[in-house]
């Protein structure tokens, strides 16, 4: 019996030193950190740690436009290459990265969906209420709780010569933000602002589970220990805690809306029921929203603050052409959105804000089932390919010697219109745009980054309180901030 044990033992062995060998041999000709062709060690630590964005740049800044990662995992920092990978009608699709986005395995929701067509399909149910074609609430929901931040900032956060009231920006900006999407999203505001704190623990729980989440991502097949019972018992209670509460009211909320006494609304959840969704697919897409619609857009208005902060030129100029609009009746009270979008510098400080940090600069891999060539190496089928956010947004090619500063009037100056097309075409990967799977909340983004700025700004003036430790923060696929430390006083009305 012992040698059978023994022989098996060693055969199993052989086998995967040679299953190792083969697939580190298949990417052998594309450069990377030495554990890369090993292992998946080093990106899942990096992602564990929270560093990931940063790392990768680290490593195409030492080995080139394409870099090997792990056994299976290529980055590509060639915003030609990206743009190609990305382009609506090519053979790549979605790699099982994707499947984190499965909340309740085996459903899948609009950022899991792998297959083309299957994405195309789902993609077009969700887009009338996303657009804001079937919602009536948009813009006034945007509005009163951009109302509710300012009168938070009011009622306990102003600072004078006799009186410090530090505020964390970075939390602050989400509440606004989880404000905003639970009410678009389930119908039902989280009253984050009013009351001050995280009502649903979504900042611990979601946003804070993020670099686990990311880093099992990389790891096929991990997802499915997550929908095990005793797995889940496993978990940390305060984890789970604002997950199943957030969960329920997407479920709750949904329920209403089918059934004999269904309630027929004309907001977002009310057109995913409109266009064929059931209830499983229309709940966790609801749910999906609060996470990916909160995050991001606070992490692009936390960024952008940060960096008018740190450029007391661009921070004045803004600020001079809001006043500048008000004084001319150009902008009411709240701004629109249209009002917004005719305010060249403020497009230039979103464009430029969106571009130095993009909220989402996750791996986001595509596979083929083809043997391909990128950046003129030679890809095998199955092989994850994914883009490197922070090279491709600061190419000095394609946005000057500069790409590394916060300078909005980079978007003015350029005469060339080639050049500019090309300048938006790379900063709009931060949407997706002009992909298949380009994200369907940008609107409802670009309509409270129109808005929040000009209404924070022409009211408010910010300051960073330690600019040696400004904020903290945490790249995990998805950007996140803490700690972001600010003084506010308030201004003269103009």
């Amino acid at each position: 019996m012992l040698p059978l044990v023994l022989t098996s033992a060693v055969l199993l062995f052989t086998y995967f030193i040679i299953s190792r060998i083969r697939l580190a041999r298949r990417l052998s000709h594309i450069p990377g950190p030495p554990l890369a062709p090993w292992t998946a060690l080093w990106l899942v630590n990096r992602q564990i740690q929270g560093r990931i964005t940063r790392d990768l740049a680290t490593v195409t800044k030492q080995y080139g436009p394409i870099c090997r990662i792990a056994p299976n995992w290529v980055i590509v920092s060639d915003p030609a290459e990206v743009r190609r990978l990305w382009q609506a009608r090519g053979p790549w699709y979605r790699g099982r990265w994707y499947d984190m986005f499965r909340f309740d395995q085996p459903v899948d929701t609009i950022l899991s969906l792998r297959d083309n067509n299957a994405h195309a399909a789902h993609r077009a149910k969700l887009l009338p209420g996303y657009s804001g074609k079937d919602v009536d609430n948009l813009h006034p929901v945007i509005d009163k709780r951009i109302g509710n931040f300012i009168a938070l900032i009011e009622r306990k956060y102003l600072s004078d010569k006799e009186t410090f009231r530090p505020v964390d920006l970075a939390e602050k900006a989400q509440f606004m933000t989880l404000d905003i999407i639970s009410e678009l999203a389930v119908g039902t505001c989280f009253g984050c602002l009013e009351a001050d704190r995280d009502t649903y623990g979504q900042l611990e729980s979601v946003t804070g589970s993020v670099p686990l989440v990311t880093a099992m991502a990389t790891m096929p097949g991990s997802f499915v220990l997550l929908q095990n019972p005793i797995s889940r018992a496993m978990l940390p209670k305060e984890k789970l805690a604002g997950v199943m509460k957030m969960m329920k009211l997407a479920q709750d909320n949904a329920a209403k809306r089918y059934g004999e006494n269904k309630v027929v609304e004309r907001d977002m959840l009310g057109s995913f029921v409109k266009h064929g969704l059931e209830w499983k697919n229309a709940w966790l897409e609801t749910f999906g929203q609060i996470g990916a619609g909160s995050d991001t857009t606070a992490t692009a208005i936390r960024m952008t603050m940060f960096y008018l902060m740190c450029s007391p030129e661009s921070y004045t100029r803004l600020q001079a052409e809001i006043d500048g609009a008000i004084k001319e009746g150009k902008i009411s009270s709240p701004v629109t959105d249209e009002e917004g979008r005719r305010l060249p510098y403020l497009q230039a400080v979103i464009k430029e804000g969106l571009r130095i940090w993009p909220p989402v600069a996750g791996l986001m891999p595509k596979v083929c089932d083809t043997e391909q060539v990128v950046c003129g190496k030679m890809i095998p089928p199955g092989t994850n390919v994914c883009w490197e956010a922070v090279s491709v947004m600061r190419n000095k090619e394609v946005f000057g010697q500069d790409a590394d500063c916060f300078r909005p009037d980079r978007w003015l100056e350029e005469k060339d219109p080639e050049r500019r097309r090309n300048m938006e075409t790379v900063q709009g990967f931060c949407f997706g745009t002009m992909s298949r799977w380009e994200c369907l909340g940008k609107t409802i983004a670009l309509i409270e980054l129109n808005k929040v700025f000009v209404e924070l700004l022409r009211r408010f003036d910010f300051s960073i309180v330690d600019p040696f430790a400004p904020f903290k923060t945490t790249d995990a696929s998805l950007s996140v901030q803490s700690e972001e430390w600010v003084r506010i006083t308030g201004r003269t009305a103009v």
